[in-house]
Parts: C-alpha cells; sequence; structure tokens
C-alpha cells in the first residue's frame, strides 16, 4: 500500500483469506471474508494500547497507529464523550494524555484530583477575553481555590462579622449558604445563620422548617458523620433557590442552573467534597458534632430575639478568594433579611391557597399575609360567598386544622378573617374595616388555646404552644341589607382626565 498511513483509504474495498478447513495445524480449504470496519477496529486498538501500555499522548498515539492523526483525534474525542477516555496531565505537563477511565479511578483512588485537561481548556477559554500578566494568573484568578487554609492558620474570628443587637450571643454570619447532602443523597442549599465560637468553630443553625433541621435529625438518629459547607458570597442565582423551598428530590444547585440558563460551575471541597461555587468570595467545609448542641440568641425577622440549640461545627478548611470580599445581611426585622423570608413562604403560600380553594367552592379570594409588622406568623384573610351565618366559624375551625403535608395550619397561621366577597382580602385596610363594622356579635370572635406552634412564635408558653383567633367579618344575613358598602357607580370606567 505504499505508506502505511494510506491504509484507512482503501481498506473497506479489501478482502482477507482466512481458513475454511484444516487438518490439525495445516489449512485445507480457504475463503474470502470482509475486513472488520476500519474504525471499530481504531477503536478496540486505541483502547486496547491505553488498557495495557497506559497514559499515551496523542503524538504517542499517531506514531503507532496507521491513520491520519485527525482521525485518531476525532475517534479519541468520541470515546471521551462515551466516558471511556479521558485527558489529563499523568505522566507529565507539557501535552495532555489519554487514559482509560477506569485506570483514572485506579491510579487517582476514586478522587478527583487529577488536572482534567478539559476543565483547563474550558477555564481558558472562559478567561480569553481578559488580559493578564502571565497563564498561571489567569487560570488562578477569581476561583475560590486561591487560598486554602488548614489547621491554625484558620481565623474566623478575623472576619468582619457584625454582632447585630445588645443581645445577641456574639458575631453572626447571616449572608452565607449551607450546602450539605441529605439523606436521599440530593444537595441541598439553605441560608443558615452561623454564630461564630472562636478561631475554628461556629454553630450552624436550622430552623423548624429547614432540611437542615431534618438531616441533623437522620445523622443523629443513624450515627452518621455529617458535613457542611458554608459559602459566602455564592452566585446569586443560587441565593434566590436556596432562600426558596423546593422540592425534596430537586436540588437548589439544579434551580440556579434553571435560572440562569447554564450549570452552576461547582468545586469539590478538598476535605467534604460538596459541591462548592467555584467564584464564590469564600467557603468553610466543616464536621459537625451532633452531641454538642449549644444555646444562641440572634434578633429574629419578626423583631423579636429568637433562641435557638445548634451543633458545634469545627472548620476543616477555608477556601477564600486573594481579594475575597464579605458579605453580611441584616439581621431583625430589616428589607433584605425579609425579602430572603418572602422567598420562602412563597412556595407554602401557594400551596395554601390552592388547598383551600379545592376545599371551599365558596371561596371568591384568599390573601396570606406574611408581614412583619405584624408579627412572624401569617394571618389569612379569606373572601366568600356566605350562605348562612355558621357557615366562616366552621371554616376558621376546619382551616385551623387543615393538614399541610408535616404541620397543620395552625401552627405557621396566627389569624384567620373571613369576610363578604365585596371586600378584597389583599388590602389588610379593606380587612380591618370589615373587621370593625361587621362583627357585632361577641360569638364571631374565635379564640382558640393550646395549639402547637413555629419556633419563631416567642409568645408560646413553655409547651411549644400558644394561642389562635379567629374572626367572622361578614355580615349578618338578617342584617346584610343595612351593612352594604358604598359603592360609587361604574367607578372603574371614571377617568378624572375627563373632568379636568
Amino acid at each position: 500500500y505504499g505508506d502505511h498511513r494510506d491504509l484507512h483509504l482503501s481498506i473497506r474495498r479489501q478482502r482477507q483469506m482466512c481458513i475454511r478447513d484444516s487438518t490439525g495445524t495445516a489449512p485445507k480449504s480457504w475463503q474470502s471474508a470482509k475486513l472488520m470496519d476500519p474504525h471499530e477496529a481504531l477503536r478496540i486498538k486505541i483502547v486496547d494500547m491505553l488498557g495495557t501500555e497506559g497514559p499515551k499522548t496523542l503524538e504517542q498515539l499517531s506514531e503507532r497507529l496507521p491513520f491520519p492523526t485527525a482521525q485518531i483525534e476525532s475517534l479519541l474525542h468520541e470515546l471521551e464523550v462515551r466516558n471511556i477516555v479521558s485527558i489529563g496531565f499523568f505522566k507529565q505537563t507539557e501535552e495532555g494524555e489519554f487514559i482509560l477511565r477506569v485506570d483514572e479511578h485506579i491510579i487517582t483512588g476514586g478522587e478527583d484530583n487529577v488536572i482534567e485537561y478539559r476543565e483547563l481548556q474550558n477555564l481558558l477559554l472562559r478567561k480569553s477575553f481578559k488580559k493578564y500578566p502571565d497563564a498561571l494568573t489567569a487560570l488562578e484568578e477569581g476561583h475560590v481555590t486561591e487560598r486554602i487554609l488548614k489547621g491554625n492558620d484558620i481565623d474566623l474570628t478575623k472576619l468582619p462579622a457584625p454582632t447585630f443587637f445588645e443581645l445577641d450571643t456574639g458575631p453572626f454570619l447571616t449572608a452565607a449558604v449551607g450546602i450539605f447532602k441529605k439523606p436521599n443523597g440530593e444537595i441541598n442549599v439553605g441560608f443558615y445563620r452561623c454564630l461564630i465560637i472562636d478561631k475554628e468553630n461556629l454553630l450552624i443553625n436550622a430552623s423548624g422548617l429547614s432540611d437542615l433541621r431534618k438531616a441533623y435529625a437522620w445523622h443523629k438518629e443513624n450515627n452518621k458523620e455529617m458535613r457542611v459547607a458554608m459559602v459566602l458570597g455564592a452566585p446569586p442565582a443560587l441565593l434566590m433557590a436556596a432562600a426558596s423551598k423546593s422540592p425534596d428530590e430537586i436540588s437548589e444547585l439544579d434551580v440556579a442552573g434553571g435560572i440562569n440558563g447554564e450549570a452552576i460551575e461547582v468545586i469539590a471541597g478538598p476535605d467534604s467534597g460538596l459541591p462548592i461555587p467555584a467564584d464564590c468570595e469564600m467557603a468553610f467545609e466543616t464536621i459537625v458534632d451532633l452531641d454538642n448542641m449549644v444555646e444562641n440568641t440572634l434578633g429574629e425577622f419578626g423583631a423579636q430575639y429568637g433562641t435557638e440549640h445548634a451543633p458545634m461545627c469545627k472548620v476543616t478548611s477555608m477556601l477564600q478568594r486573594n481579594d475575597a470580599m464579605f458579605y453580611t445581611l441584616m439581621a431583625g426585622r430589616a428589607k433584605e433579611h425579609n425579602n430572603l423570608g418572602y422567598l420562602t413562604v412563597y412556595g407554602i403560600s401557594k400551596g395554601l391557597e390552592q388547598k383551600i380553594r379545592q376545599s371551599y367552592p365558596n371561596v371568591t379570594d384568599i390573601a396570606v399575609h406574611f408581614d412583619t409588622k405584624i408579627g412572624p406568623l401569617m394571618h389569612l384573610a379569606i373572601a366568600i360567598k356566605k350562605k348562612h351565618d355558621d357557615e366562616p366559624g366552621q371554616m376558621i375551625k376546619e382551616l385551623f386544622e387543615m393538614n399541610m403535608g408535616f404541620f397543620n395550619l395552625a401552627w405557621m397561621a396566627k389569624r384567620i378573617i373571613i369576610v363578604d366577597d365585596d371586600v378584597d382580602p389583599n388590602d389588610m385596610d379593606d380587612v380591618e374595616w370589615a373587621t370593625w363594622t361587621r362583627m357585632g356579635r361577641a360569638e364571631k370572635l374565635y379564640t382558640f388555646p393550646n395549639f402547637v406552634t413555629w419556633e419563631v412564635d416567642r409568645a408560646a408558653l413553655p409547651d411549644g404552644t400558644s394561642a389562635r383567633i379567629g374572626i367572622d367579618a361578614t355580615k349578618d344575613m338578617d342584617y346584610a341589607d343595612d351593612l352594604v358598602k358604598p359603592v360609587i357607580p361604574n367607578e372603574e370606567n371614571i377617568d378624572l382626565k375627563d373632568y379636568i
């Protein structure tokens, strides 16, 4: 064939002679047979070479195989996509080497501590439109692994974490999101406030609604080690996802990727293996001591102090950029703190509205008021088309007992107000007007003692219960004509510009 590299051009047309019958080792007759598909033969040969001889560069493979370099490279890329081979730096760092995935797993002990060539290419591509003094600076710039501190180099007390209120236990991290693996294997990301204890220890708090509280309980019950990575300066989409409530089988990392339109780039924590956003400002990998629960207090979103018990967590590594920025959220009843709370309860509110409408066809409108101006618990205003006077009271009693999955409505709702359909439940001024103009009988005011309540209800009794209020702010049927709301005819069609 002349140059053996021409083989690939004519091999499809070639046939070979194969033994059809023999006596011992002596052939008796021959038959003609087609050669194997050359591309499949090349795939098999590449896998065989890498498996028997170890990592090879493209140049080394091209010298040994009777195919053009471009064709070998194309098949290597195909094998890489199929997760059969990978490319990295194993024997040297001048040129990427191809290796079987199974061999990479064996030689690295299953750890992702090999510099992946493709990751290096992608990193260079992302940074290719910015000027840097040298290649090393380009690779390191802006990555949370620029500095990795361990042991005595860790000092949390140097962080500019504020002590917000006079009775707070100490300085809190309030803008950090916690990343951990749930018992079902999914990665959870949520806002969890942290009290700095000393140079290498902090408390990670978890509310009763949080997945972290459930994970604490599961790891404690099953005597399993638990690790949490706390991250400051995470991507905005991840902050939004972390403040929201996702289904148990969906990770907030995936939600954030959906918001961005592309996956959040992460690195594996050197100690925990947990996914840490690569472009965050700093991260703290911790081991959780569930046998050491410590009381701590912080001014909460309902303008009350909140005392919690949280596990002591030892920071094993601290990752940060060289020019890392520190972030904090004003605690207490501050707008930025409460905005995160609104994201948290949005899904709960929508689910509640849907369930109430399904249970009560006479409901015309619902508003869930979760405004810290009126405390940390929700207030429900519900407009109905009333058929008889006993209907609102019966609804109030049933609603407080309504099962919301892992709690009854009374656990989170402090007050339920039923109004007529001529009142706008979204307008609390309108609701208050109805309350004090249509509640003539004392029987229309309902009080309920001893409902188990959310821990943010600081007025709760020592047994964890507190009172609930129900108000029937509808017109009594016998006096409905006397309590008609004044309405301007065709008000919605009046435009003052027509008269000015």
